[in-house]
């Protein structure tokens, strides 16, 4: 694989700068010789894109050496569209037969907006599928077509409830949006950091701080990332979070028919997702809706305070506007090397 517009500048500043637009071809590109072709490939390609232009580099560029040799290996299923069932009127299923769960998941946004347009709410399940990426990804397309959305996906076993030393849920990331100009864009897993974030730090050789809580396999304190990774993760929150997790697991797994609570086997692609979305005049208020966000919104900033969705809207006008963002060298080396099956240190 090539790429065009690439500047690298290790020596100064440790990074590698692309091109946005190169580097979604090229993620495309490498994606379709791993065997993912066609819109399953430009849909992780396009994510993964949207991850690094929005300042979450833990769902971006990171992501490409394990879906590569997942795809290589068969690990991840390729070559089959996903399926769509319709339970009852108001419901339809897709099954991801193993696949990434990237469009699946699309597919089940489609689906659910389609259905909220026609009768006020659309509930779409998604079932079979390895991660999907970020959440909010899905949630502001269907923003984006005019519905308040929620988004979930159910993980391999991370977390223990507290007090517990065994994980029993993942960390079980959960997106909600609206339409609108200030509509709030929240996306998080229950735990102090994500995995992604964990991973991440091991690649740069960075520690995560004590004060997040996280411990090794033996269950001490650590701020080895590759340890705190390996060991029982800390439900955000207490008992808070941990609930907010058995949540998901029931609406993408369980209720799905995909693997559930411990029954989640890590890096297998067995898990599920959710998606509501819900015409915003489905309770006969939708006229207060930009109102009620953008008098929200103004109050939690001129408190000082990020409005949910800020810090991601900014990062993204600014790539936009550079019209390049930069990858860590050491991640673009990783991704390169998997690319092109040259692994060694």
């Amino acid at each position: 694989m090539t790429l065009r517009g690439v500047r690298t500048d290790t020596a100064a500043t440790g990074v590698v700068r692309i091109r946005i637009e190169e580097l979604r071809e090229y993620l495309t590109g490498v994606f379709a010789d791993a065997g993912l072709t066609g819109a399953a490939g430009s849909r992780v390609a396009d994510a993964l894109v949207e991850a690094e232009l929005t300042g979450n580099p833990t769902h971006g560029v990171l992501r490409v050496a394990g879906y590569v040799r997942g795809l290589r290996s068969g690990r991840y299923a390729t070559g089959r569209e996903p399926t769509v069932t319709r339970p009852s009127a108001g419901a339809v299923l897709v099954d991801g037969h193993g696949s990434l769960g990237y469009e699946p998941t699309w597919r089940a946004v489609s689906e659910a907006v389609d259905l909220a347009r026609a009768s006020g709410v659309g509930v779409a399940g998604v079932r079979r599928i390895g991660e999907f990426g970020r959440a909010a990804y899905y949630v502001r397309e269907a923003t984006r077509r005019g519905c308040v959305a929620v988004v979930c996906q159910n993980t391999q076993p991370m977390l223990a409830a507290p007090g517990g030393r065994l994980a029993t849920h993942g960390n079980n990331p959960l997106a909600f949006s609206t339409p609108g100009a200030d509509a709030p864009v929240f996306d998080a897993a229950f735990t102090p950091r994500s995995g992604g974030e964990l991973g991440r730090r091991k690649v740069l050789g960075l520690p995560i701080p004590e004060e997040w809580g996280y411990v090794d396999p033996h269950g001490h304190p650590t701020t080895d990332p590759g340890e705190a990774f390996h060991g029982v993760h800390p439900a955000v929150g207490g008992a808070k979070g941990f609930g907010l997790a058995v949540l998901v697991d029931l609406l993408a797994g369980v209720l799905t028919g995909s693997a559930s609570g411990r029954d989640a086997v890590p890096g297998e692609p067995g898990v599920g997702a959710f998606v509501l979305a819900l015409d915003p005049d489905v309770l006969g208020a939708a006229a207060r809706l930009p109102t009620a966000m953008a008098e929200s919104a103004r109050a939690v900033r001129t408190s000082g305070a990020r409005w949910p969705g800020d810090r991601a809207a900014q990062a993204r006008a600014d790539h936009l506007e550079a019209g390049f963002v930069e990858i860590p060298a050491p991640i673009w080396t990783a991704a390169r090397r998997a690319v092109a099956h040259t692994e060694g240190p």
